[in-house]
């Protein structure tokens, strides 16, 4: 918003312009903190840097008592309930952020772990592949399984063959299928309390941070999930690999649907009128 467009509401706008504006102030404060907004005119060089606030409280004061009549009083109540109820759902919006950062961080740890496991087997065996001499590459293997006897390697051998080294995976399978289960509900879980906030503002208390607030945390849950869905793809390379292939097998499609993580697109949000009520009076 403008600082044109701010003076021109407080000198020409209805009293419920003005009593919007005023709670666009609160919201813009309950969202920014301490962050800094600037406000350029239309046409000219005024730049103003106001922290936490669009309004002075010159102009907050002018807003309040211009509120004369009782049905601009009652609009400013019912922005006051509404503003209160955000607030109480506000939280947890955060903290559905901070889930997803955490999911993400374990889903980045888990790839890690297994690609530690095969990087290291394909780059040993690759070694080997070139060392002719039985002898030799038995005392190479030995070395090896010395080496890597923290991953539990193990040798490998087909008939016909010289030995190669195996690095069985982390065995970690089940955590992962267990944390993707999680991730899928939670997934559900955020879009539909998101989407209920997003048609509570928009019919109730449309204040842009508001609606910046929560665009901002659905972008970033969103761009979460997506890394999320990168670090298993990831995570299920070369899982059908034998010691013997020099590359991993790559996939283009989850081998397995307990490696599957939904996209947020395709959650069907259901959000009733009731719910839509529900946070409404929570404000009351």
């Amino acid at each position: 918003m403008r600082k044109t467009d701010i003076e021109r509401i407080i000198k020409q706008g209805s009293t419920r312009q003005k009593i919007k504006l005023y709670f666009t102030d609160v919201a813009y404060f309950n969202t920014k903190g301490q962050y800094t907004a600037n406000f350029k005119g239309s046409g000219d060089s005024l730049q103003l840097d106001i922290k936490d606030k669009i309004l002075t409280d010159k102009e907050r004061n002018l807003i309040f008592n211009s509120i004369k009549d009782p049905k601009d009083g009652k609009y400013y109540d019912e922005l006051r309930t509404y503003n209160k109820a955000f607030l109480m759902f506000m939280p947890t919006i955060s903290a559905f952020t901070k889930d997803f950062d955490y999911l993400t961080a374990l889903f980045s740890k888990y790839k890690r772990e297994r690609t530690l496991h095969k990087f290291y087997q394909v780059v040993i065996n690759n070694i080997l592949e070139v060392v002719e001499d039985k002898k030799l590459r038995e005392k190479q293997v030995n070395t090896a399984l010395q080496s890597l006897n923290i991953f539990n390697a193990k040798r490998y051998q087909e008939e016909g063959y010289l030995p190669f080294i195996e690095v069985p995976d982390a065995n970690i399978d089940i955590e992962v299928w267990a944390l993707v289960e999680g991730l899928n509900k939670t997934i559900k879980e955020a879009k539909e309390y998101i989407e209920g906030i997003k048609k509570f503002l928009k019919k109730y208390l449309p204040l842009q941070p508001y609606k910046k607030f929560v665009k901002d945390a659905e972008d970033k849950i969103k761009a979460d999930i997506e890394e999320c869905r990168k670090h298993i793809k990831e995570f299920t390379i070369g899982r059908t690999a034998t010691p013997m292939d020099k590359e991993a097998e790559v996939f283009t499609e989850l081998p397995d649907e307990r490696f599957n993580i939904i996209r947020w697109e395709d959650v069907d949000a259901e959000v009733t009128d009731e719910d839509i009520e529900d946070i409404k009076n929570a404000g009351l």
